[in-house]
């Protein structure tokens, strides 16, 4: 009897979460004309903490991300390059020509201007 309320409780517990597990994905909650507002917001510290720290873990989620043959980099910054606020202001400044990526998620557009900015070298 007690082993059988333990399989009951553990059904219920999965149970409870199918419909959590069921739900659709999120939009983009940070758009890149969001993101560049912060990034322009010099004189907000919380913002501008934002959009470095925001910026730095897109970078840095798409390092640990690679692999030699399923995820080639197609990002090459130079080893002694720019300093993070150079990149960011390069940034901003390219989605000022490029308005067409303001309402797409801002994590894909600072890809997609990395890999146009520096890419890798191919062969």
């Amino acid at each position: 009897m007690n082993k059988s309320l333990k399989v009951l409780g553990l059904c219920l517990g999965i149970a409870g979460f199918a419909p959590a597990m069921a739900q659709p994905a999120p939009k983009a909650s940070t758009t890149t004309e969001q993101y560049v507002a912060y990034c322009n917001n010099k004189s907000d510290i919380a913002a501008q903490n934002f959009c470095h720290g925001f910026g730095q873990g897109v970078y840095e989620t798409y390092i640990v991300s690679r692999h030699p043959k399923n995820a080639p980099n197609f990002v090459c910054l130079e080893p002694k390059g720019n300093t993070r606020q150079q990149y960011i202001d390069g940034f901003v400044k390219w989605t000022a020509a490029n308005a067409r990526f303001n309402q797409m998620s801002a994590a894909d557009t600072i890809l997609r201007y990395l890999g146009e900015t520096y890419p890798c070298k191919r062969g």
